[in-house]
């Protein structure tokens, strides 16, 4: 089937280009060529089909015709249809009739062979498989049940009724062989015939040259030709080697392989190597058509599972490289922005501070009140831009160097540090004893101070922050809590609490950057812990981070 299947292929992307372009007068010479070569296709995998499984005058056993016909019409216009099912239809008469079938057997097979294609290519065109790659195994599902399994129904039922004066029995001599056999030619081919016009030679080829595959499918035929001679149950042993071929080889390359065992079965039975075991009725074949594709099938989803995981994983890979490139472009672009911005403020604090030292007392009181407006502005920018350079550096690390850490002493110094606003808020702050932790310094200095700061900012006006820190330990963890008597936190904004820049109070009211929590969580997790949050509005809030002991 490769060559003809080559050529055939470069005729349809020939008549393609053609449509594309808008040439009739191309397209009305490439489309002739690409009937013909569908026509000699048909035609060989006709005459291969009836060598392999039919007896003269009778109906093929297995049938690998149609499948690919299904396949190169679907990916055609329907004003192509007619040209196509001629050509087809002409090599399929051929075929029978150089076989030695009676012109009016071959005349009334030619009926239902074309409703069978005809009805497989619109099935897969309204279905928008055309549209797909079959990596997938829903996809291939689909894929086998439009155009493999629906139509084979319809060309059946078509032939019982066309060969009904024929002498044939109509179950036993006509519907059962054709559909069985139509059904295994179509799971055997047409997924690897769709791949090919989908994807085209090269790219089909580019999938082939596997060093596994050379291992493989002599491997595959030698199993297959042993287990139908041998086997008392064959079809569970050849289903092996496609397994393995499944996750060991391209998709492309795993369709090759089934096609390959297919067409070594129905050699051994043609040849008698396989007998089929005695039936009591002829309608029993079923069972071992359908073991021949229970042992065709499975692998053939598998290969289409493990590629759409392939794919999943490629996008997910290249995903995370846009990431990584975004993240590093923003944290250059922090760091600039941070060291850029930050000398200019720094001079408009400075000078500020500068003139409402000096000239403060010589200014009009607008002018004193708008002074201030500008240097509350300006430090609110420097926190700004400190947090965000500190919340970028952590979304790109978030690694850290842990060691011993008391945290009596830190939250000391964090006192004394805070002192001033302490005082200015008449603020009560009690400190439990604390254990020592395992965790950076400075991050954990940072996470625990904007905690506190929070905790003696959010307060009601006229109330004096009333806050205790605590401790408990469970297992290898610390629990530390951070207890204030604030404004607390609504219910529905909980879920907001921890997303960067959001604030759930005016500026006007509470200064703020809305990065001090998001930090937090983020140092928090970083340590291989976490923070949460419990909470009463208007009576305070409770703060606990887990962190592991040292």
């Amino acid at each position: 089937m490769s060559a003809p299947s080559t050529t055939l292929h470069a005729l349809l992307e020939e008549a393609a280009r053609d449509d594309a372009a808008g040439v009739p007068a191309a397209r009305a010479t490439a489309l002739p060529r690409l009937a013909l070569g569908l026509a000699l296709a048909h035609a060989a995998l006709a005459l291969l089909s009836l060598l392999l499984g039919q007896n003269p005058g009778s109906v093929a056993t297995i049938w690998y015709a149609n499948a690919g016909v299904v396949a190169v019409v679907a990916f055609r216009p329907y004003r192509d249809w007619p040209v196509l099912l001629l050509a087809v239809g002409a090599a399929n008469l051929a075929a029978n009739l150089a076989w030695g079938a009676p012109a009016r057997q071959a005349f009334a097979l030619l009926l239902p062979n074309l409703i069978e294609i005809a009805l497989g290519a619109w099935a897969l065109q309204r279905g928008g498989l055309a549209r797909h790659t079959l990596r997938s195994a829903r996809q291939l599902l689909w894929l086998l049940l439009l155009g493999g399994v629906l139509p084979q129904l319809a060309g059946a039922s078509v032939a019982t009724l066309v060969l009904a004066g024929s002498g044939m029995d109509p179950l036993a001599g006509v519907w059962l062989p054709w559909f069985e056999g139509s059904v295994i030619g179509a799971i055997s081919v047409l997924p690897l015939a769709f791949l090919l016009c989908r994807l085209g030679a090269a790219g089909l080829r580019q999938a082939l040259p596997d060093g596994w595959l050379l291992v493989l499918l002599p491997l595959s035929v030698g199993v297959t030709l042993l287990a139908m001679a041998h086997a008392p149950f064959p079809f569970v042993f050849l289903s092996m080697p496609l397994l393995l071929a499944a996750v060991m080889v391209e998709m492309a390359a795993a369709l090759l392989l089934t096609l390959v065992v297919s067409l070594t079965m129905a050699g051994a039975m043609a040849t008698g190597v396989f007998v089929a075991p005695p039936l009591a009725a002829a309608w029993e074949q079923v069972f071992v058509y359908l073991a021949l594709a229970g042992s065709l099938v499975p692998a053939q989803l598998l290969a289409a599972a493990r590629a759409e995981l392939s794919d999943s994983h490629a996008r997910l890979a290249a995903r995370t490289y846009e990431l990584r490139r975004a993240n590093d472009g923003l944290e250059q672009f922090v760091r600039i922005a941070s060291h850029d911005l930050r000398e200019p403020l720094n001079t408009v604090v400075q000078f500020g501070e500068l003139l409402e030292h000096d000239e403060g007392p010589r200014l009009p009181p607008e002018g004193r009140q708008y002074l201030g407006l500008v240097l509350q502005a300006a430090r609110r920018m420097r926190g700004l831009l400190d947090d965000v350079l500190q919340y970028a550096r952590l979304q790109r690390h978030p690694q850290v160097e842990a060691r011993a850490l008391p945290l009596g002493p830190l939250f000391n110094e964090l006192r004394d540090a805070l002192a001033g606003r302490i005082r200015a808020s008449s603020a009560r702050l009690h400190i439990d004893p604390l254990p020592s932790v395992l965790g950076n310094p400075t991050m954990l200095s940072l996470l625990f101070q904007n905690l506190l700061s929070n905790a003696l900012k959010f307060v009601p006006p006229g109330r004096a922050p009333q806050v205790h820190v605590v401790a408990r330990v469970e297992g290898e963890m610390a629990w530390i809590t951070i207890v204030d008597n604030g404004i607390g936190i609504e219910p529905e904004n909980l879920p907001k609490l921890f997303q960067p820049f959001q604030r759930l109070q005016l500026r006007r009211l509470y200064e703020g950057t809305g990065l001090g929590l998001a930090l937090a969580r983020q140092i928090a997790e970083a340590h291989g812990g976490e923070v949460v949050v419990a909470s009463v509005p208007g009576e305070g809030s409770r703060f606990s981070v887990r962190l592991p002991l040292a």
